[in-house]
């Protein structure tokens, strides 16, 4: 047995199926390397689900511990590569009316040929909504070790300041500047080398390809 499958099977042994509809805004734990993590926001009778590419929107509703998911709809953005066959994979994910298992912020969902691993985020709407513009070239920094840090500024008069830290969902390409609408979180005891701020992208506001500066 592969170790990701062996992680599964132990972390399903402490989840415990479940007959209630799983709302929130999950993110997949362990995407395939080069690949977008999977997203999904439920609320009431609506699905929300993204695999990096497309948006794809249906009804939502649970049969036993098993989720239903209907009228499944898609934006119409061409895929490619390993975008597209997971996008394929989640489609069929949901088509295959998967199992439920739950505990805490952890949310398994799988069928006989495959099983994913979701964590919970939080709801963005208590975040604090900012707005960041960000370089379309990375630079060298020193964090716990040499490392290459985003560029960004809150107003186009500001000077560049590193970030040295991560913004959740938001996949930056060198050559292109961004302007992000991103929600801010407190973290909790947070280590001491680490950030007390979590940042979650909530909107790419605008993109521009200005090639290698």
């Amino acid at each position: 047995m592969k170790a990701v499958q062996f992680g599964i099977v132990v972390m399903s042994a402490l989840l415990t199926a479940c007959n209630t509809l799983p709302e929130g805004r999950w993110q997949e734990t362990s995407p395939a390397v080069k690949t977008s993590p999977i997203t999904l926001d439920i609320k009431k009778d609506r699905i929300s689900a993204n695999a990096g590419c497309n948006r794809l929107m249906g009804s939502v509703k649970m049969a036993g511990d098993q989720l239903i998911v209907e009228q499944l709809a898609s934006t119409l953005m061409m895929c490619h590569g390993e975008a597209a066959r997971k996008e394929a994979a989640l489609k069929q994910l949901l088509d295959d009316k998967p199992r439920v298992q739950m505990s805490g912020d952890q949310l398994i969902l799988s069928t006989n040929t495959s099983s994913y691993v979701f964590k919970k985020q939080p709801n963005m709407e208590d975040g604090v909504t900012r707005f960041i513009y960000i370089a379309p070239e990375k630079t060298h920094c020193t964090g716990v070790g040499p490392m290459e840090c985003l560029q960004i500024r809150e107003s186009e008069d500001d000077p560049w300041t590193l970030f040295y830290g991560n913004i959740e969902g938001f996949e930056f390409k060198s050559g292109t500047a961004y302007r992000l609408r991103i929600k801010e979180f407190d973290v909790p005891n947070p280590p001491a080398d680490a950030s007390s701020k979590r940042w979650i992208l909530d909107l790419i506001v605008e993109q521009e390809w200005v090639g290698n500066q």
